[in-house]
Parts: C-alpha cells; structure tokens; sequence
C-alpha cells in the first residue's frame, strides 16, 4: 500500500482514534512531568507504550483478533505522532531528524496488511527490544545504583542484539522474499540500520 492509499483509507473514526491515542500520551507526560523532570517523563511514556505495544503485539499474534490490531495501530499511532511533535521541539538536528523518519516510517509500515508484511511481528519485536533501554536510561539519570546499572546495561544489549540481529534479519529478508511490493519494506531498512548502528554503541558502552 502507497502513501497515498494508507491516506486515503483513513476515515473520521481512525483520525478521532488516533487522536485520543495522541492524547492520553500527551496527558501521560505531561502529568509526569509534574513530579519529575521532562526527560524522565518522556521516558515513562515510551516504556509505557513499549510495554503496552508489546502487550497487544502479542495478544494479536496469539488471537488473530482484528479489534486488537486495530487498538495496536492506534495506540502505536498516536505515539509516534506523541513522540514526533516531542523530537522536534526538544531534540537537536540531526538526531531530532532520525527519530522523525523512524516514526513515519513506522506509522507507514504499520498500516501495511498485515498478513503479507509482518507488521505485527516486527514493531513487537522492536517495542520489545526497547524495554530495558527505558529502565537503563532512568538509572543513569538517577546516578545512585551503579552494579544496577552495569547489570541493566549487560541486559539491554543481550535481549537488543539479540532482536535487533537475528530476529529483524529474519523477519525482514523473510518479507523482502515474499512481497510484490518491496516500497514498504525499502521505507524501514534505514530503520533497520539505525538497530545495527545502536547495538554497536551499546556494545562499545558495556
């Protein structure tokens, strides 16, 4: 599906869905941030939708419910867009830039069908690699616990490379071999790379 079909598929419910899912992650950091700083707030937030995305991700997977594919879209969706309009306003260039691409990209692949592009999988997956980076962050910001840190650190780039590596391989030669449509699949593969680039860092910092 093109750019142009994702959009023109959108209808009145998806927008209004959308938007209350952008919502309630607005209300979540800034309601955060009132008891601490911004970047923790920000913080939470993602682990919440990490854990939230996952969750879903995985109820869809084992139920093939469509109702839960559809709340995994849009609470994904309203996310990326929560965490779009936050790139921009506190992240400098050229970083700020490379979160925007990775989340519209996201959100377009995201809207792929998902029996032929292993949508559900792949953002699973990806939201669950992410998880102990948000537990990683919020102990280097607090500074205080530092064998909990260099723990937290050897678990990141365990369950990280383990997914990043073999897992997103998989699953994205698996539909580069598959699909007509290759456009989708080229949208994400500097996303792909920027999970190459990060586990290497990662590496570098154990």
């Amino acid at each position: 599906m093109s750019a142009l079909a994702v959009v023109k598929s959108i209808s009145p419910f998806n927008i209004m869905d959308t938007f209350v899912a952008w919502m309630g992650f607005n209300m979540i950091h800034n309601s955060l941030s009132v008891v601490m700083e911004r970047k923790l707030a920000n913080n939470f937030s993602a682990l919440f939708h990490a854990v939230g995305c996952s969750s879903m991700g995985l109820g869809y997977m084992l139920s093939n419910n469509p109702k839960l594919l559809y709340l995994f879209q849009k609470f994904s969706t309203g996310y990326f867009l929560y965490d779009t309009v936050h790139s921009v306003k506190h992240i400098k260039q050229p970083l700020s830039s490379m979160y925007m691409y990775h989340h519209l990209a996201t959100m377009f692949y995201l809207h792929q069908n998902p029996t032929i592009y292993n949508t559900v999988p792949i953002l699973f997956f990806g939201e669950l690699s992410n998880i102990p980076s948000y537990f990683v962050y919020y102990l280097i910001k607090k500074g205080k616990n530092k064998k909990a840190l260099t723990l937290a650190k050897k678990i990141q780039f365990c369950v990280y490379s383990f997914i990043r590596l073999p897992i997103a391989t998989y699953l994205t030669y698996d539909v580069l071999r598959t699909v007509d449509n290759r456009i989708p699949v080229y949208s994400m593969i500097p996303v792909y790379l920027m999970g190459l680039i990060w586990t290497k860092s990662l590496w570098k910092n154990l």
